[in-house]
């Protein structure tokens, strides 16, 4: 477009919207209310996708949970609708298996009250094996989780959460080394971990005391009896492979029929996880097809009102015409009215909604991040999705402007001149 950047053009132009202010700023509504609402949405969208992925931390993606259940087919002499439980056994054996990474053992100890000197609290117990830090890791700001040597020795040590390092010993920025009592027995403190994946847990990890699970198996007279059994398969082979070796192994050891579905309930991250992706980016989807709509509408609002200043303004365009306008220049000012128009609102909309997810991420860091320790968490879009919005936002612009101007070249001079 000729002279685009000519001053006295850019005046022309501000002067054609004004003399409609009130009719310009109910249209230019419509822009910023469109891409007002698609920053928000995608967003929002973003920031539960990231507190979704900071939920999972560094959680092994190919990791499965199983828990037995009561069996559904008749085997081998054994009746159907069988109890069965798993066993440290089990847990080796699946630890055996080629594709299989790490496999833990997972007790529950209940609500157990807990004290310190005349610190004293009630919070709940977990007895895992050490290859469950492997496949759920957490965050270890003091001391160490428990090890094989602990399991091997029955040592009467514990991993603390650190609200339970907050209630028993405030002021003590690192409590290993210390003698807790829980129940009539007591623990030494070897660690200190906080939350980094809050994805399949089973207690509320701040609160959570951790011991060995053969001492808590010991503790509740359990035998060799766990309550789960939870393993990591290797990256390259799928969840499905992974669970098949894993129930054979098992099933084979507690006579139970190898196509047996009920006697064991499973949980696969890879699965949940794939399924809760396509949620996201469904969620995703319709937040670009309603935020478009939303800015689509507000662009033939747009479009509307430049075709009713074209015919306002039949004369003006004729007589330019009729003085030797080129097509072009025509053209092009009826572009540049459109992109002033529709830019100015879109801009002020992607700003007003950048400025709100702004005000939603401070919201959220001093109420949760902060307050709760909970994940640090933007909610925010990225660069790339904001300059996707003004692209589109610019050629939203100057196709609202395309119907006009088609209009306004078939303005004939003669025509214009009768016009009153």
């Amino acid at each position: 477009m000729t002279n685009f950047f000519d001053i006295d053009r850019w005046n022309e132009i501000w002067q054609t919207i004004a003399r409609n202010r009130k009719r310009s700023i109910m249209t230019a509504l419509g822009v910023f209310w469109g891409i007002f609402m698609l920053t928000v949405m995608l967003g929002a969208g973003a920031g539960l996708t990231r507190l979704f992925r900071a939920q999972l931390g560094d959680m092994a993606t190919n990791t499965i949970l199983m828990q037995p259940q009561q069996t559904g087919i008749p085997y081998k002499g054994m009746p159907k609708n069988r109890w069965w439980r798993m066993d440290n056994g089990d847990v080796e054996a699946v630890r055996q298996l080629p594709e299989v990474l790490y496999a833990s053992a997972v007790f529950w100890g209940n609500e157990q009250h807990c004290s310190y000197e005349q610190r004293k609290g009630d919070y709940s117990l977990m007895g895992y094996s050490p290859d469950y830090q492997r496949i759920q890791p957490q965050k270890i700001p003091y001391g160490r989780y428990i090890n094989e040597m602990d399991m091997a020795r029955n040592r009467k040590v514990c991993v603390i959460g650190t609200q339970v390092q907050k209630d028993l010993f405030p002021g003590t920025p690192d409590p290993t080394g210390k003698t807790i009592k829980i129940g009539s027995s007591y623990f030494t403190v070897v660690g200190v971990i906080r939350k980094q994946s809050t994805a399949m847990s089973f207690s509320d990890l701040e609160r959570t005391i951790i011991v060995p699970v053969s001492l808590a198996q010991q503790l509740f007279g359990a035998g060799s009896r766990i309550h789960m059994l939870a393993l990591a398969g290797r990256d390259d082979m799928p969840s499905k492979t992974v669970e098949k070796a894993c129930r054979e192994t098992i099933f084979a050891r507690h006579q139970i029929a190898p196509d047996d579905e009920k006697a064991v309930w499973t949980m696969a991250a890879a699965e949940m996880f794939e399924r809760v992706t396509g949620l996201f980016h469904g969620l995703a989807l319709l937040t670009w097809i309603v935020g478009l709509g939303t800015l689509l509408a507000g662009i033939v609002g747009v479009s509307n009102i430049m075709l009713v200043l074209v015919k306002e303004r039949t004369q003006e365009i004729g007589i330019r015409r009729a003085l030797g306008a080129p097509p072009r220049a025509i053209i092009g000012q009826i572009l540049s009215e459109s992109f002033v128009l529709t830019f100015i609102a879109g801009v002020l909309g992607l700003t007003a909604g950048v400025g709100l997810l702004s005000v939603a991420d401070s919201i959220y860091y001093q109420a949760v991040t902060v307050a709760q320790e909970g994940f640090e968490i933007s909610w925010q879009v990225s660069f790339g999705t904001a300059m996707l919005s003004l692209v589109i936002l610019v050629a939203g612009s100057l196709l609202a402007g395309i119907i006009p101007s088609i209009r306004a070249l078939h303005i004939k001079a003669v025509d214009a001149i009768r016009e009153e």
